[in-house]
């Protein structure tokens, strides 16, 4: 009789014993199944991640080849004068060049006080308005190499920040504001801002990151 006893008890434990070990299984198998969906979740969401990426950056693959073109459209022009008065248009005809501004010289920035100088007194030492506008030029162009050479940004006299600015680079910061500079009527620079704008907005969400506001 005890014996038979015994045996019940052995079964009885055992089969206590399997149901605890299937039950284990199946929670297992519970919390495998929600970190796969998790982890789906994680991979869709990546996935998405990187088609903005990879779109926003065949926009900006298009946003710099029309820089480009509009760039070399410039410079296609540079004999005529209506170009020439396009670039002029952000000069300063200076009357006294003594009383000039530090700010008011295109690339100061750039420059050491001794060249500020040296500046201001070829500036008097041009006696007629053409004189000066081709010094002018002259020293433009090499700001600019200079700028390129130093990796340093180069901004015109009077221009307000750029929008989107930090997520750009030197290069494409300086090009933009040359680009600006020599448009020559405020719907052209206001149709240009307005498409730069909408690039950063895009290159900002891929990014993750959020636009400092111009002041």
């Amino acid at each position: 009789m005890r014996h038979k006893l015994s045996i019940s008890i052995i079964l009885a434990s055992m089969l206590t014993l399997a149901f605890m070990t299937v039950g284990a299984q199946q929670g297992q198998g519970g919390g495998s199944g929600d970190r796969d969906q998790q982890m789906d979740r994680d991979y869709d969401r990546d996935m998405d991640r990187d088609r903005d990426y990879d779109r926003v950056m065949a926009q900006d693959r298009d946003y710099d080849r029309d820089m480009d073109q509009d760039r070399d459209q410039l410079r296609a022009h540079d004999g005529d004068k209506d170009q020439d008065r396009i670039q002029d248009r952000d000069r300063l005809h200076v009357t006294d060049p003594a009383s000039l501004r530090d700010e008011d010289i295109y690339g100061s920035a750039l420059m050491t006080a001794e060249e500020l100088k040296q500046y201001r007194n070829q500036l008097m030492n041009r006696e007629t308005v053409q004189a000066r506008e081709q010094y002018q030029t002259q020293h433009e162009e090499m700001m600019q190499e200079r700028a390129q050479k130093q990796g340093k940004d180069l901004v015109p006299p009077g221009q307000a920040p750029i929008y989107g600015g930090e997520l750009m680079t030197v290069q494409e910061r300086n090009q933009y504001r040359e680009q600006l500079r020599h448009m020559s009527s405020d719907e052209e620079r206001e149709k240009f801002q307005a498409r730069h704008q909408e690039q950063m907005n895009l290159r900002a969400k891929a990014l993750e990151l959020d636009i400092e506001e111009a002041e």
